[in-house]
């Protein structure tokens, strides 16, 4: 009787153990479908500086007084009479990109010096309307000229000499 106990067990035990190993049918799909992978690469965009943001000379008593150079290089604000000669220039760089994209263009890491201050960034894209850099979202062209002005305030403690600032300008797709 413990002869067959164990053989039973045994059956049941190998019985398990070929069903394990028995192949599984899987049927053929009736209805393959190939799918495509679309991808558009874009040229990395690349920034030239044509010429800088230039205020010219300035009589150092600029107190709070501003001079505000817009994307056309046209000079305004309060300190207007305080320019002694040299140039007033909005800045000029050359963007090339991949065309038709959205471009997103920053200001940002600002250096003022001692006597003044840099603010309130315009931006001049390809001819387009004059917009705070920070939030201007023009469409690319292969090439394309990007002007950007800039408002100066003075804070009284200007001394005479060159007084070098700078900012960064990033230039990315959206």
């Amino acid at each position: 009787m413990f002869k067959n106990i164990w053989m039973k067990s045994l059956l049941i035990v190998f019985g398990s153990s070929l069903s394990g190993l028995m192949p599984v049918t899987v049927a053929d799909a009736a209805n393959p479908e190939p799918v495509t992978v679309d991808m558009s690469f874009l040229d990395p965009v690349t920034i030239t500086e044509v010429n800088a943001l230039q205020y010219g000379i300035l009589d150092q008593t600029l107190n709070t007084e501003t001079i505000i150079i817009a994307p056309n290089s046209t000079v305004s604000g309060t300190g207007t009479a305080l320019i002694l000669g040299g140039t007033q220039a909005a800045a000029k760089l050359t963007v090339t990109a991949t065309a038709s994209q959205t471009l997103t263009i920053l200001v940002d890491s600002i250096v003022n010096g001692t006597g003044y201050a840099l603010s309130a960034f315009v931006c001049n894209y390809n001819g387009g309307t004059d917009t705070a850099c920070n939030s201007y979202t023009p469409t690319s062209v292969a090439s394309a000229t990007l002007l950007i002005g800039a408002t100066l305030t003075g804070d009284n403690l200007a001394v005479a000499g060159v007084a070098n600032g700078s900012f960064n300008v990033t230039v990315a797709y959206q």
